[in-house]
């Protein structure tokens, strides 16, 4: 990984030009040319703010938190590649490339990278003329995108490398960036707190929202209901039980989870409708150019199906595989091993032609429903967590009859439970840990009997991952977390 400082000027082309429905032009990275010049159309500004989503690398939460929990067991024989083993042990080396740039430093590279972007389309597309009132209208939205893209980052940076598990809003967070990095050789940001963090992530939404109109539902983009659904994450992290229900009240009215007669759907098909017909409040589009960017491929390789790691048998064991519609969706049972099919799977060989090429799904309904219960149950309002709970696993589970659960803390554990099976593999689990303070613990056979890895309590040190090695050693103003 290069240093933040360097990382801001990183000409990420290719995952731009590739992973945007809408394309770009031909205009050159604005950050490798004079500001001057980089936008002076609206059309520029929208191949600018192309460029901004085709950065962001959606599938590395999935990886991170795949690997670093109990979803993926690794195994032995030639047929697994167990490319995630550094991460699934909890050995953290620093000067490893696997572990620098493939996990843990490339998601900081990558964040940096979109935040610098989206903070230069924020600042040049100020002076930017606007002929027409549909000119004015596109500015007026693009920026809302841009300061929405700004908040997400700046919160998934804070979820990945806060110095605690659970929020703080005194501990350390991450560095904020307001404005991309106009002097490179001499930016040394230090860490702002975790509440700074916050604030500044609350304050570009409430901006967002006001920007964009909800007549525009395209779902490769930020919308007016992304904002929302990104409002009620942040509120679940610092635990504001009243905002996460508010928020979700309107993500939900919007865009209601998907009922079982379609989910298969959502994972089947390789791409889906651009409006918000379905659940999927966000998505980052997947092309033949960009397979890269895939997620299937993080467990299986595209042309040899060799497996990097299979579906815990933890996780499989909680579904019921008779009647519930996500364990057929999810798995893909070949010989002795149950395979990842959330993105595709290489079923038999890969003559089937799997390529893994399915969008990304960043926002769903169905995390903002459990979002809603969870919220819901800490309110004491057990009769409408009760329901919301009822409502996901009636959508999922053939003849489900559910039976209220009167106790608090068995409830949250249900809903925490229903997260695990709902959101497996696609960037959850690890943070949903780390929030409530609960131990990582695996099952021995996930582990092949070793005991060393099949639990981490939050009190070690590796339960909270290290900032980059290389940007602590590119700039002194950032301390690393403890332990490393």
């Amino acid at each position: 990984m290069k240093k933040l400082n360097k990382i801001l000027f990183m000409a990420l082309a290719v995952v731009g030009l590739a992973s945007c429905k809408d394309k770009l032009t031909d205009l050159k990275p604005i950050d490798q040319i004079p500001s001057e010049v980089a936008i002076s159309n609206m059309a520029d500004v929208q191949s600018a703010v192309n460029g901004v989503y085709g950065t962001y690398l959606g599938r590395r939460p999935a990886y991170l938190c795949s690997f670093m929990t109990d979803e993926v067991r690794l195994g032995t024989g030639t047929e697994y590649r167990n490319v995630g083993n550094i991460l699934f042990n909890w050995t953290y080396v620093n000067d490893s490339q696997d572990w620098r740039d493939g996990e843990n430093g490339g998601c900081w590279t990558n964040l940096y990278a979109v935040l610098d972007r989206a903070n230069r389309v924020l600042e040049l597309m100020v002076p930017v003329p606007t002929p027409t009132q549909a000119d004015v209208d596109l500015k007026t939205r693009l920026r809302g995108e841009m300061l929405a893209m700004r908040a997400i980052c700046h919160f998934e940076l804070l979820r990945w490398y806060a110095q605690s598990a659970e929020y703080n809003a005194a501990g350390p967070g991450v560095p904020v960036m307001k404005e991309y990095a106009k002097a490179p050789g001499t930016f040394r940001p230090a860490r702002n707190t975790q509440g700074e963090v916050i604030s500044q992530v609350l304050a570009d939404l409430t901006e967002a929202r006001n920007l964009i109109p909800s007549s525009y539902t395209s779902i490769s983009r930020l919308t007016l209901n992304a904002v929302r659904a990104t409002q009620a994450r942040v509120a679940l992290w610092t635990k504001n039980w009243n905002e996460v229900v508010t928020r979700a009240n309107e993500v939900l009215t919007a865009q209601p989870v998907t009922p079982r007669a379609s989910y298969t759907d959502l994972w089947s098909q390789r791409t889906l409708t651009e409006n918000q017909s379905t659940e999927i409040i966000w998505r980052l589009n997947v092309t033949a150019a960009n397979l890269g960017a895939a997620i299937g491929s993080l467990w299986q390789d595209v042309g040899t199906g060799a497996v990097q790691a299979s579906a815990a048998t933890k996780l499989v064991n909680t579904f019921d595989q008779a009647n519930d519609i996500r364990y057929a969706a999810f798995f893909q049972v070949v010989g002795s091993r149950t395979l990842i099919k959330k993105y595709g799977v290489v079923i038999t060989s890969p003559a089937n032609g799997e390529n893994f090429q399915y969008d990304i799904k960043m926002l769903r309904s169905s995390e903002i429903l459990l979002e809603r219960a969870e919220a819901q149950a800490e309110l004491n309002n057990l009769t409408a967590a009760n329901a919301d709970l009822s409502a996901l696993r009636a959508a999922r589970i053939t003849g489900y009859t559910h039976t209220n659960i009167n106790d608090k803390a068995a409830l949250i554990q249900a809903i925490m439970d229903e997260r695990y099976k709902e959101l497996c593999y696609e960037g959850h689990r690890y943070f949903d840990l780390k929030r409530r303070n609960l131990p990582i613990q695996r099952v021995l056979s996930d582990v092949a009997g070793n005991i060393a890895i099949q639990t981490m309590q939050p009190s070690n040190f590796r339960y909270i991952l290290p900032i980059p090695n290389q940007e602590i050693q590119a700039n002194p103003s950032v301390i690393q977390n403890p332990g490393y």
